[in-house]
């Protein structure tokens, strides 16, 4: 296959980009619940309020250890997240959702690394659930590394190419698109510093977020198209 030579990295408008929420302190935890926990997305992780930010800062201080190892050294800061080339489903989490698209050459080396479907399924991978909720995609029942090899794999974009049919990847995200599935990409990791990476890539396109089906159920993905529906207006 010909692979996508960008990321795509999405966004709340009214944030910004290149933001992770692991950065935030307690109290700008609970001011984002506050104001985010009702809105009408396709999937509204904060709605979870703190059992979401306890997984999620899980998963990723585990995606930073694995960044040790395999570079060995600490990351400069926690990353900022994309996917390779366009996945707009993603844009669904959000209710004013953009994005900005930086070419895959912008990045020095260690400065871009990539995971399928995402790095939430480190927690399990890694026997780190404790009997917390899970969220996002988590090997199946019958997980085995022979059988799901792309499971807990932390590539440079070059070891990507390479091993993509090797992983069993391409097939993984051919199911995905087959089923209408959410984790149809490949999630990307940005280390870069984000000061010089927002100047650069000021041009930003906003996002109608793709559907996606679980369970036989069609999820609509667009909270303004929602609002709209409901007569209430955009956000």
């Amino acid at each position: 296959m010909e692979f996508a030579n960008h990321i795509s990295h999405y966004f709340e408008k009214e944030y910004g980009p290149l933001l992770n929420i692991c950065n935030l302190d307690s109290q700008e935890r609970s001011q984002v619940i506050h104001r985010e926990k009702d809105a009408e997305t396709g999937f509204n992780r904060f709605s979870y309020g703190e059992e979401f930010f306890d997984f999620r800062l899980l998963a990723d201080d585990l995606l930073l250890d694995l960044y040790a190892q395999k570079f060995g050294e600490r990351p400069a800061r926690r990353p900022f997240y994309g996917v390779l080339g366009d996945a707009d489903v993603v844009g669904g989490i959000y209710r004013d959702p953009w994005k900005i698209r930086i070419p895959v050459d912008e990045f020095a080396p260690g400065e871009l690394t990539l995971m399928c479907p995402d790095h939430f399924h480190l927690v399990s991978i890694m026997n780190r659930t404790g009997g917390k909720r899970t969220f996002g995609y988590q090997p199946p029942k019958d997980y085995t590394e022979s059988k799901y090899p792309w499971f807990g794999k932390l590539m440079t974009y070059e070891e990507l190419v390479e091993d993509f049919e090797k992983l069993k990847i391409d097939r993984h995200l051919e199911r995905q698109i087959e089923s209408n599935g959410w984790h149809r990409y490949v999630e990307a990791q940005i280390w870069s510093e984000p000061k010089a990476l927002r100047k650069k890539y000021k041009i930003s396109h906003e996002v109608t977020p793709e559907t996606w089906t679980h369970d036989g159920i069609t999820h609509l993905q667009n909270h303004k198209a929602m609002q709209a529906v409901d007569g209430r207006g955009g956000n």
